[in-house]
């Protein structure tokens, strides 16, 4: 008789975050159960979260096969994304030019078009001041990263090259949510709009997609 792969359970908040984990689960086949957070449930104060990430914040996930089968609790979406494809083999080449290519970018994703939109959300969506100038400087500084995604792309099929990788299931969320927000969307860079129509075409984009909003 066989038995029933074990579920990795996916704590997430349905914002751009937890699209990016929904949409690894799906690309790397790996099944799942999705507990979802209402919004502003992500914050040190909130209940049962610090057992999961002393941090306080979603999407975390609990594998409970995790290396050498003992469960596994992993938090930061970076960190998440890279544990999946190493479980799975899937969107992370083993070795050569293309994985330190997906290592790359899946790390300018996270480390720097990811807070630079949370910050440009913030100030321009949920600030009380007027901030103006600290609201010029973090969209100078996004549309800085974009320029450089729209030079990647304009040389490669892919972020990491030719094949789909984890760097662009860490990218495609934020462009289908925060940078379109930006004024003139993806406007002036339209090898990303090329990438961005291409990505957003593949079946587990999509239902990973709909599995977080």
């Amino acid at each position: 008789m066989n038995t029933p792969p074990s579920l990795i359970d996916l704590h997430f908040v349905p914002t751009a975050n937890g699209q990016k984990i929904t949409i690894m689960l799906e690309e790397c086949g790996l099944p799942y159960r999705s507990i979802r957070k209402p919004h502003g449930a992500a914050s040190p104060e909130a209940p049962n979260i610090s057992n999961l990430n002393p941090i306080g914040r979603y999407p975390v996930i609990v594998d409970p096969t995790g290396p050498g089968g003992a469960p596994a609790t992993v938090f930061e979406s970076l960190a998440i994304a890279l544990y999946l494809a190493e479980k799975s083999g899937r969107l992370l080449p083993p070795q050569g030019p293309a994985r330190s290519a997906s290592l790359i970018w899946a790390a300018v994703a996270c480390t720097d078009l990811t807070p630079t939109m949370a910050a440009q959300f913030f100030l321009t969506l949920r600030a009380e001041s007027d901030l103006g100038e600290a609201v010029a400087w973090v969209e100078a500084e996004a549309r800085r990263f974009l320029h450089a995604i729209d030079l990647r792309l304009a040389q490669a099929e892919y972020l990491a090259g030719a094949p789909f990788s984890v760097a662009d299931v860490l990218t495609f969320p934020l462009m289908a949510t925060s940078v379109q927000r930006l004024e003139g969307g993806f406007g002036g860079y339209p090898n990303i709009a090329r990438w961005f129509e291409q990505v957003a075409a593949r079946p587990a984009v999509k239902k990973g997609m709909d599995a977080a909003r």
